[in-house]
């Protein structure tokens, strides 16, 4: 009976050190090929964190700040008086007092191309235009680069492979390291190379993966969400659906008795069929930090001015708040500047483990090269 347990046990530690050994190698070997855009994408995102504010040393949408904002029906009447004829297709409203509104237009005479134009929301003056990415900005540019890497759609599906990758060499790290607490906090900094950037991906590794597992999961969930399962019809332009004649004040303020306290964050226009509603996107003054600035909203159907459907996020269902929380929680911004600190910090730390990792690779094979070269002059 002895020697079957003996075997047994034998058996069962070879069979737990082989998976050990896959598990490390698909760790090492999706570590590899997801390195460099783990670099890419974590350091841009923890520019993106304070994007806005970084934008406003450019002085691209900085603007005078006056006592108060023009009604939007007379914004819109004098945004038609300085751009050619064509159609809004939506219309942001700035989060912050000393910058520009972003309003998409669409040419009358070029419908393939969109234009981003900068409003002054005090005095209703165009400030300046963007392409329709908003690339030519540096938050544009960080925030392109950042989602699709300017590959397009392939590039935004792409993207969200990598947050695929990012999950499971989260997961699998937990794997491989187990029993964390023994050596969590140790950094070795006395030791040789190889020791150092091990300690230091490990302590990055664990005591950021709850960090990397929310980044993963927000990220990845939108770009495959929005390139495999949400359908997006090619999208054709129809132009003088909104008049300005309409009245988006009298909108503004019915979707502020539909949800009390509402704030707007951006204007929908209808732009592509004669059924598409106009809607108003918002939160509420008084929503937690996890609510997203759009997950609220009131839609009209743009002939009869009723309503078309509507949204209030504080009487959704668990499932969709969550799904509602991933935007503040992937940019950091549900606890103003402590949480957006935090996220700066945790948004360096995919580089971090990439170049660790890496180097790790790299050194490894370096001594076990030079191993193998002395056993070959030992033995001649």
């Amino acid at each position: 009976m002895r020697p079957i347990l003996i075997l047994w046990n034998l058996s069962m530690t070879r069979s737990f050190l082989l998976k050990a050994k896959t598990w490390y190698q698909l760790h090492m070997v999706l570590g590899i090929f997801g390195a460099s855009f783990l670099l890419v994408l974590g350091v841009t995102g923890s520019l993106l964190v304070y994007g806005k504010e970084l934008q406003a040393f450019t002085g691209l949408l900085s603007i005078e700040v006056k006592q108060e904002r023009l009604p939007f029906d007379l914004l819109y009447k004098r945004l038609l008086e300085q751009v050619p004829e064509g159609s809004v297709a939506g219309w942001l409203v700035s989060d912050t007092q000393d910058q520009a509104d972003q309003v998409w237009f669409h040419n009358l005479e070029i419908p393939s191309k969109e234009t981003v134009y900068l409003i002054n929301p005090y005095d209703g003056n165009i400030t300046g235009r963007l392409k329709e990415n908003r690339s030519d900005s540096l938050y544009g540019f960080l925030l392109v680069l950042h989602y699709s890497l300017f590959l397009g759609g392939v590039g935004y599906f792409f993207t969200g492979c990598i947050a695929v990758v990012y999950l499971f060499l989260a997961i699998s790290g937990i794997k491989l390291y187990k029993r964390f607490w023994i050596s969590f906090l140790r950094l070795r900094l006395r030791e040789s190379m190889q020791i150092l950037f091990s300690d230091l991906h490990k302590f990055v590794g664990i005591n950021a993966v709850w960090f990397h597992l929310i980044l993963a999961i927000t990220g990845g969930w939108w770009s495959l969400r929005d390139t495999l399962i949400l359908s997006h019809p090619e999208e054709k332009v129809v132009h003088h659906l909104w008049s300005s004649e309409y009245s988006i004040h009298q909108l503004l303020e019915e979707t502020k008795k539909q949800i009390p306290g509402f704030r707007l964050g951006y204007i929908s226009f209808p732009h592509h069929s004669k059924e598409e509603p106009i809607g108003f996107y918002g939160n509420r003054f008084d929503s937690s930090g996890l609510e997203s600035r759009y997950g609220s909203y009131v839609r009209y159907d743009v002939n009869s001015k009723q309503i078309f459907d509507q949204v209030d996020m504080s009487k959704e269902s668990l499932g969709n708040k969550v799904l509602d929380s991933f935007r503040p929680l992937h940019f950091g911004t549900f606890a103003n500047h402590l949480s957006k600190m935090i996220w700066v910090v945790g948004g360096l730390t995919p580089a971090i483990l990439a170049i660790s990792g890496i180097s790790i690779f790299y050194i490894k094979r370096k001594n076990r090269r030079r191993t193998q070269k002395k056993l070959l002059s030992s033995s001649v």
